[in-house]
């Protein structure tokens, strides 16, 4: 089974799809900017239903991929001002490379940070950083994680007794029994070393003007993962 998780922050959306798949471990991170014909990958997204999203989605890149998990930018914000923030309004977080925000402009230096909600905000938007790679996948997920650990024990009842709290605050077609077989896969894999691709890879794409970058051209016969050739601009 193959999940599309939505790190949902509207045009700027970042894509996850999660390999369930027997004996596979891995996870693609896909950026918004790819375009398809002459609207990226995030433009279609806020365009069309997320039912119609998935369709294009699995043929363009020739993935099939039939249940989604959406979580709102926001939302994830609203979760770390409720459990994650400390008592002077700030979490810690581990910053792993020296990179300017695009979002207020901030500056943050590699090594070991406290983090107000609003700092969190800029860490996690999506962007390419100065030095053209794209590591917000990693800041995204390096969030996500930090609030797992504080929110969810990795035990089955965690994921019935939350499963009506998912269908809540996500967009979900993941019924009970797909929740099961991710909770499943979560525990047989524990920490297992995942397999992730970033979509472009690295050195296959180039980049437009200075910074701020924008993504240009993609070498898609460099990259595993291909976009459908009538699909190109």
């Amino acid at each position: 089974m193959k999940v599309l998780f939505v790190f949902d922050d509207q045009a700027c959306s970042s894509f996850f799809v999660y390999d369930l798949t027997s004996g596979v471990n891995s996870l693609l991170r896909i950026s918004p900017e790819i375009k398809i014909k002459k609207v990226t990958l995030g433009e279609l997204y806020t365009q069309v239903p997320i039912e119609k999203f998935l369709a294009y989605f699995s043929l363009a890149f020739s993935i099939e991929v039939k249940k989604y998990l959406i979580l709102k930018k926001e939302d994830s914000l609203l979760g770390v001002k409720e459990v994650g923030l400390e008592e002077d309004g700030k979490m810690p977080v581990t910053v792993y490379k020296n990179f300017v925000a695009l979002k207020n402009g901030q500056r943050f230096t590699k090594g070991k940070q406290r983090m107000t909600l609003e700092e969190i905000d800029a860490y996690i938007s999506y962007q390419i950083d100065e030095d053209g790679r794209m590591d917000v996948f990693e800041r995204q997920e390096d969030i996500i994680r930090l609030m797992k650990r504080k929110t969810v024990r990795p035990r089955l009842s965690s994921i019935t007794n939350n499963y009506g709290t998912v269908k809540e605050y996500s967009g979900s077609n993941l019924n009970l029994k797909d929740m099961l077989k991710m909770g499943t896969g979560y525990l047989a894999k524990g920490s297992a070393r995942m397999n992730k691709i970033n979509v472009p890879e690295p050195d296959t794409f180039s980049l437009n003007g200075d910074f701020p970058y924008y993504l240009d051209r993609v070498n898609w016969g460099k990259n595993s993962i291909k976009l459908r050739t009538d699909l190109l601009k």
